[in-house]
């Protein structure tokens, strides 16, 4: 029989009886539990809303204070530093990148175009000489002990980056060819076209083409990663994991190669013969090599072609530069998934888009778009020089925006372009980069012979100029 202390207070709405003062008591418990939750609930958001409050107060006060503290603090003072001398360099690298490019007229419709039907091979020229240098420089890099351990990170960085397989870096490499040649450029050349003014502004559409490609390769990335993604990480991720070489003899046995390769393409297919024979259907002037009337032979900037060799060794330096101020490798269409990212302005927009979402703040993302923005620059320079800017002929506008979205979203599935695959990619020795850059030259070839076959029969003749379709 249960009892009740003589000294318990009785609530006065308390039922009398045992199993009736027994549920009232945990009535009563249940509703202080509650009670009880419902005030530390209160506690914890009122913590929340105090943490918040602080983290703006801070953010505010870093803002306040930051330059009293780089005034204060030298090591701040130092790193703002180099951040400005890593963007100075990587623009001043840009401008040499597009002067590169205008000079060997590489950046011309026609001249990508006809590559991929293997009639003229200044491109091919150009590309193989920035290939073999950066081979060279980054085996000197891997012998030297000062410069080992930056070259070493590099490479690690590199395969890092490539979350992509064969089937992916294929068939990205197909798809960047095909735009390839039906836009008559490439994502890095795409700026060097605009600053040398290609169809007097028709190139834009191509780099607005471009920037839609990023965009709608970023919409659909998750399905992509779902469906491609490797099982598993590749054990031998570069050749001299395959062959019982280093690295260093690997580079200089390939730059031998390459060099003997471009003597050859050289002896065949003379670089002046090949320009002045298609001069007066890819610009509005005769002149090929020769300097404009008015011009002074003493001016290297003032030649309207300089030797595809040349060129290509400029921006195969160019590796080093990059390597050694931004701890990076050559590459270009990253850049275009930076631009785009800055539209998600808000956090709910960068939860819709992981992929866009990393690339928008940090000098590793911004320097790429340092980097083309001074290829515009270069190439603007370049062509002023040589009298010879707005003079190169475009290709239609539909060809010009199409070809930039099949270019770039290709780029973006295989993981890389001409520069990342083509010129890092390979030099690093990387496996996957010599599978996308053969499937580049297989879709640009592809889509070539289409385009060339179509052209040959509305003239009736070979195709000289086919850059208007």
């Amino acid at each position: 029989m249960q009892t009740r202390d003589s000294h318990q207070p009785v609530h006065p709405e308390a039922p009398v009886g045992g199993d009736k003062v027994v549920a009232w008591a945990d009535r009563e418990a249940s509703l202080t539990t509650t009670t009880e939750e419902s005030s530390d609930m209160a506690k914890k958001k009122y913590q929340l809303s105090a943490e918040a409050d602080r983290k703006k107060d801070e953010a505010l006060s870093d803002t306040t204070n930051e330059k009293a503290s780089l005034e204060s603090d030298p090591k701040e003072r130092q790193k703002w530093w180099h951040v400005c001398v890593k963007i100075m360099a990587c623009f001043l690298g840009g401008i040499l990148f597009g002067i590169a490019l205008e000079k060997t007229r590489v950046f011309e419709p026609n001249v990508i175009r006809d590559q991929f039907v293997y009639q003229r091979f200044i491109m091919m020229k150009a590309f193989l000489a920035a290939m073999a240098t950066g081979l060279f420089c980054l085996g000197v890099m891997a012998l030297l002990p000062v410069t080992r351990p930056v070259f070493q990170e590099i490479r690690q960085v590199f395969i890092n980056h490539q979350e992509k397989g064969v089937l992916t870096s294929v068939v990205g490499g197909l798809l960047l060819g095909m735009g390839m040649t039906i836009s008559g450029a490439c994502p890095g050349m795409v700026l060097a076209q605009v600053g040398a003014g290609v169809g007097m502004g028709s190139a834009l559409l191509t780099l607005l083409g471009c920037l839609v490609g990023v965009a709608l390769y970023a919409a659909v990335e998750p399905w992509v990663v779902q469906y491609t993604k490797p099982t598993g990480p590749y054990k031998k991720k570069h050749l001299d994991d395959w062959v019982p070489l280093p690295y260093a003899a690997l580079s200089f046995a390939f730059t031998f190669a390459i060099a003997l390769l471009i003597f050859g393409l050289e002896y065949v297919k003379p670089w002046e013969t090949e320009l002045c024979e298609y001069a007066h259907v890819n610009t509005s002037s005769v002149s090929c090599v020769q300097v404009p009337n008015n011009g002074d032979w003493t001016c290297f900037m003032s030649l309207r072609a300089w030797p595809p060799w040349i060129g290509g060794i400029l921006i195969g330096l160019l590796q080093l530069v990059i390597t050694l101020s931004v701890g990076d490798t050559l590459g270009g269409s990253s850049s275009y998934c930076t631009v785009v990212s800055q539209v998600l302005v808000t956090d709910r927009l960068q939860r819709m888009s992981p992929y866009l979402s990393r690339y928008r703040t940090g000098l590793g993302n911004w320097w790429q778009v340092v980097y083309v923005a001074g290829a515009v620059v270069g190439a603007l320079i370049s062509a002023a020089s040589s009298q010879t800017l707005g003079t190169v002929k475009g290709v239609s506008m539909a060809s010009g925006f199409f070809g930039g979205l099949i270019m770039l979203f290709g780029a973006r599935l295989g993981a890389g372009c001409t520069s990342g695959h083509g010129l890092s990619g390979t030099a690093l020795l990387v496996v996957i980069s010599f599978f996308a850059v053969a499937a580049m030259f297989a879709g640009g070839t592809i889509i070539g012979f289409i385009m060339w076959g179509a052209a040959r029969a509305d003239m009736g003749n070979f195709p000289l100029n086919y850059v208007s379709y």
